[in-house]
C-alpha cells in the first residue's frame, strides 16, 4: 500500500474512530459515577458529573463535525451553529435543582411575567389597608417563625388527611424568588421578582388578593438557582422589613407599604453568589442584617444592625464573608446572643454592640452554610452543612468573659444542604441529602433515615412534620423517635420549590417561583 494510501486509511479511521472513542469514554465515566459511592459523594456532585460530561460529548462531537471532509467548511459550521441556534432559541430559561438536575422552561410555555400580569389585570389591588393589630401567637411573623426555629404555634391541625383532607382556599401566580410569606393577622407580605422591579407585596391572608405594592429597579439572576429575591420578610409592630436580593434593605408601613426608609447594605460591598439570603432580624430598637464582608473596604461591617424607627446605623461588626443564613437570637450560657452562621463559621455577637463574642471555624465549598443552628440546653449548639461537610454538636463556655467553643461530636449523618432542622422533644429532624432523618443530639447517631423529599422545607407543629418537597409535594409525618411514619402527603406545587412553608391559625401558605397556594389544615 502506497504512502498515500495509508494516511487516506488512516484519516479514514480517524474520523471513525473519534465519535466511537468520545460516546465510549462517555458511557465509561457514566458507569462509574452511577456507580462510585462514597459518603462525600453526594447526588449533586454526581448530577453534575453526568451534565459535565454530556455537555462535553456535545462539545467534542459537535468539533469532529467541523472537520469532515463531505463538503465545504463553512456549510459545516453553518449546521452546527443552526442546530445550536435552534437549541439556544427553544430555551427561554435553564436552571437547576437542588441535585444539579437541568430544569428548562421551553419557548413555547408562557412565561412567568406574562401569566403574573395577565393575573393582576383580571384581579386587581384591592383598594384599602390592611388592618394592623397586635401578634398573636398563632400568627407567623418572620422566616421560620419568630424565633427561627420553625416551630408552628395554633390550632390544632388536621392527622387524616383521607377524612379531613387540607382545604384549598386560594390559588395564584406569584413574582419569581424563593422568599416565604410573613403573616400576621390578614397581612401575608413576601417578596418578588417582577421582570426587573423587586416587588415587596402584601396580600390578603385569606383571599389572597393584593393590597399593596412596593417596587424599585433591581434584577437578580443566577444561572444555576434562577432569577429573584431570596430573604423573607419580617413583620414587627405594624412594620415590614424586607432585604432584596442586591441588598435594598426596607421598612415599610404594613397598613399601606409606604416606605418609611432605606439602606443600600452592599455599599462599598460586594454580593455573593446567590445574592442575600439572610432575612432580617427585628428584636428590641434594633433591625439586624447579615451582607457579609465580601471586600477590604467592607472590612468591619459584615453584620449591620439599624435603628428599626429610623434606620440610623447602630453598629457594624464582623469580617468574614457571608453565607445564606439568617441573624438569629440565642440565650448562651444565660446570655443573650446574635448567631450568625456565616461563609467562614458559626459566631456569636453582643446584640449591644455588635462585638464578636467567640467563632466556630466551619468552612464549607463556596461558603454555603444555609441551615439555622439549633440551640439547646442553654450552651450547646448544632449546625449541618451539605456538600459532604456534615453536622456537629457545638459547646459553648464562658469564663471570666472569655468565651470559646469544643466540639462535642462531629459527622456526616445530617447534611442539611438547603433546609434546617427542627428539634422536638430532644430529637433533632431534618433532611440528610434529601432524606428525611431523625438524629439524637446527644451521641450524633440516627435513630432512623428515610423518606425521600429532596431539598425541601419543613415545621414542626405538635408532634407533627409538615415537610414541603423541592419538587411540590407537601406530606405530613410524625416527629417521633421510634420510627418514620408518613401520615399523608399531596401535590400542592408545580416545579422547583425551595421557599420556605409558612402555617399561620391554622393555615399553610405555600409559594415556589411561579404560584403560591393556601390551604386550611385546622382540625375540624
Amino acid at each position: 500500500m502506497s504512502g498515500d494510501a495509508l494516511t487516506a486509511q488512516r484519516r479514514f479511521s480517524w474520523r471513525l474512530g473519534f465519535p466511537l472513542l468520545v460516546l465510549g469514554g462517555a458511557v465509561a465515566v457514566v458507569a462509574a459515577l452511577l456507580f462510585y459511592s462514597s459518603p462525600d459523594f453526594d447526588l449533586g456532585t454526581r448530577n453534575f458529573g453526568l451534565v459535565a460530561v454530556a455537555f462535553m460529548s456535545a462539545a467534542l462531537l459537535s468539533l469532529w463535525f467541523l472537520f469532515l471532509p463531505w463538503s465545504l467548511w463553512f456549510v459545516r459550521l453553518g449546521l452546527v451553529l443552526v442546530v445550536v441556534g435552534a437549541a439556544r432559541g427553544a430555551v427561554r430559561e435553564l436552571s437547576f435543582s437542588g441535585d444539579f438536575v437541568p430544569v428548562v422552561q421551553w419557548r413555547w410555555q408562557p412565561a412567568p411575567d406574562d401569566v403574573l400580569d395577565a393575573h393582576r389585570l383580571q384581579n386587581p389591588a384591592a383598594p384599602g389597608k390592611v388592618e394592623v393589630r397586635a401578634e398573636e401567637e398563632a400568627d407567623f411573623p418572620a422566616y421560620r417563625n419568630r424565633d427561627r426555629d420553625g416551630i408552628v404555634r395554633g390550632p390544632r391541625l388536621s392527622r387524616d388527611w383521607t377524612a379531613q383532607p387540607p382545604r384549598e382556599l386560594w390559588r395564584q401566580p406569584v413574582g419569581r424568588g424563593y422568599a416565604a410569606l410573613a403573616i400576621v393577622g390578614d397581612a401575608a407580605v413576601t417578596i418578588e421578582q417582577r421582570r426587573d422591579q423587586e416587588a415587596v407585596v402584601c396580600y390578603r391572608a385569606t383571599t389572597g388578593q393584593e393590597v399593596w405594592v412596593y417596587s424599585y429597579p433591581a434584577a437578580f439572576t443566577e444561572a444555576l438557582g434562577g432569577p429573584g429575591p431570596r430573604a423573607t420578610p419580617t413583620i414587627a409592630d405594624g412594620k415590614v422589613y424586607s432585604l432584596g436580593a442586591l441588598g435594598h434593605l426596607a421598612c415599610l408601613d404594613l397598613a399601606t407599604g409606604a416606605e418609611v426608609w432605606f439602606k443600600n447594605v452592599l455599599q462599598d460591598n460586594a454580593n455573593i453568589q446567590w445574592a442575600m439570603s439572610g432575612s432580617p432580624l427585628v428584636f428590641d430598637r434594633l433591625v439586624v442584617v447579615n451582607p457579609g464582608a465580601q471586600t477590604k473596604e467592607a472590612a468591619g461591617r459584615a453584620v449591620l444592625a439599624f435603628d428599626r424607627a429610623t434606620g440610623q446605623p447602630v453598629w457594624h461588626a464582623g469580617d468574614h464573608p457571608a453565607g445564606y443564613s439568617s441573624p438569629q437570637l440565642a440565650t448562651l450560657k444565660g446570655q443573650r446572643q446574635i448567631l450568625i452562621f456565616d461563609g467562614d463559621g458559626l459566631a456569636g455577637h453582643d446584640p449591644a454592640t455588635g462585638r464578636e463574642l467567640w467563632r466556630h471555624e466551619w468552612k464549607t465549598m463556596n461558603n454555603i452554610n444555609v441551615a439555622q443552628p439549633i440551640v439547646l440546653d442553654g450552651d450547646r449548639v448544632f449546625i449541618s452543612t451539605g456538600y459532604g461537610v456534615g453536622c456537629a454538636l457545638l459547646q459553648v463556655s464562658e469564663q471570666g468573659g472569655q468565651w470559646s467553643t469544643a466540639t462535642v461530636w462531629q459527622n456526616k449523618n445530617m447534611r442539611c444542604k438547603f433546609t434546617s432542622p427542627v428539634l422536638r422533644d430532644g430529637f433533632l429532624y431534618g433532611l440528610d441529602e434529601g432524606i428525611l432523618v431523625c438524629l439524637d443530639p446527644r451521641t450524633g447517631e440516627r435513630r432512623w433515615r428515610d423518606g425521600r423529599f429532596g431539598h425541601g422545607q419543613i415545621l414542626l407543629h405538635d408532634d407533627l412534620l409538615l415537610v414541603l418537597s423541592d419538587t411540590g409535594e407537601f406530606a405530613l409525618v410524625e416527629a417521633k423517635p421510634e420510627a418514620f411514619r408518613k401520615l399523608a402527603g399531596i401535590r400542592a406545587l408545580t416545579g422547583k420549590t425551595w421557599n420556605y412553608p409558612a402555617v399561620a391559625h391554622g393555615r399553610a401558605y405555600l409559594r415556589n417561583d411561579r404560584e403560591m397556594v393556601c390551604y386550611d389544615l385546622a382540625a375540624k
